[in-house]
């Protein structure tokens, strides 16, 4: 009689879990259309943000922009509104960062771009048809150009949106740490900084990525959202880099900030400070800090939700531009 309860016991928790992850991934976790968007913003009286896109060898990843600096004018040297990049954890999409753009305050002081990273929300991806590309393409979604497509995102994105000299602050938590830190490299130090909140940086447990593995093999994937095996397989992703990288990439991005100091530091009253990390633990803080050294990067305790408290983001942004040089400050 026991064991029967108990296999019963099993049974409906297994079904609960499986219900459950269709209705976080699935029927709450869908990708917001153009037309959703519209809507909302209509009721607000608000001009909405649009869906674009960039192309990135057979990646489509799609992006949610105010469009700000297509219809601001710049200042006397072309200088227009700085850059608020937004990427998100691993189980959500762009449209988490909505709030962002209905904030009245940030929606006018930034022109900003929420991107869908691959494998979520209206991101896709298309095998090439091109035999003799002259770049090599990928061959699936999460194959071995991803990290590749995934670092530079952020750098064509602002190409496409017509960056030029103005600041970016790059914003992102969990899984888009590693995604936030791979863009910094790419951009120019003295105006782009990397704020990451709470980022996934420490090895998973070997029970984690073993299910990670069974919830993306083809046998299994197929029964649960896409939303879901794509989380699966970002964290792999990270997985992935966090054993390959993260000494090397923590040291590159250590090595671009001592040369921006280095080389210009006596502007900065403050010291030059680029990447901000916010609500490590006292573990992780003691690993970066063992590759890095102890002067690179800024620590710090944090409690905000980057989806719900645009307000606290906003709030931490300014509170470190003290690091920057007076005219690359947020105004």
């Amino acid at each position: 009689m026991k064991r029967k309860k108990a296999s019963f016991l099993a049974v409906v928790l297994v079904v609960g879990w499986y219900v459950f992850i269709w209705c976080k991934f699935h029927f709450f976790n869908k990708a917001i259309s153009q037309e959703e968007i519209n809507k909302e913003f209509a009721v607000l009286k608000m001009q909405a943000p649009l869906y674009d896109s960039v192309y990135i060898r057979g990646y489509s990843i799609k992006y949610i922009s105010n469009k700000k600096n297509f219809s601001e004018k710049g200042d006397q040297f072309g200088k227009k509104k700085p850059y608020l990049v937004l990427l998100h954890n691993s189980d959500k999409n762009a449209g988490y960062f909505l709030d962002y753009f209905k904030n009245k305050a940030l929606n006018t002081k930034f022109h900003i771009i929420a991107v869908d990273r691959i494998g979520f929300g209206n991101t896709s991806f298309k095998k090439s048809d091109q035999k003799n590309s002259l770049f090599q393409q990928e061959e699936k979604e999460f194959g071995k150009m991803a990290d590749y497509a995934s670092g530079t995102a952020v750098k064509e994105i602002l190409n496409a949106e017509g960056q030029y000299m103005e600041e970016v602050r790059i914003i992102a938590d969990g899984s888009g740490g590693m995604a936030g830190l791979q863009a910094y490299l790419y951009e120019s130090l003295s105006f782009s900084k990397v704020f990451l909140f709470y980022p996934d940086l420490s090895s998973r447990f070997l029970v984690s990525k073993v299910f990670s593995k069974i919830m993306v093999s083809p046998i299994v994937a197929w029964s649960f959202p896409k939303a879901y095996t794509s989380k699966h397989n970002d964290l792999l992703l990270a997985d992935q880099n966090k054993r390959d990288n993260f000494e090397k990439l923590i040291k590159n991005v250590q090595f671009s900030e001592n040369r921006e100091g280095k080389e210009n530091g006596y502007m900065y009253s403050k010291g030059f400070k680029s990447v901000f990390f916010l609500g490590l633990s006292k573990n992780e803080q003691e690993r970066i800090a063992k590759i890095s050294g102890e002067k690179n990067f800024v620590f710090q305790t944090s409690d905000a939700n980057i989806y719900s408290s645009p307000e606290n983001v906003l709030k931490t942004i300014l509170n470190n531009d003290i690091y920057t040089l007076p005219f690359n400050r947020i105004k």
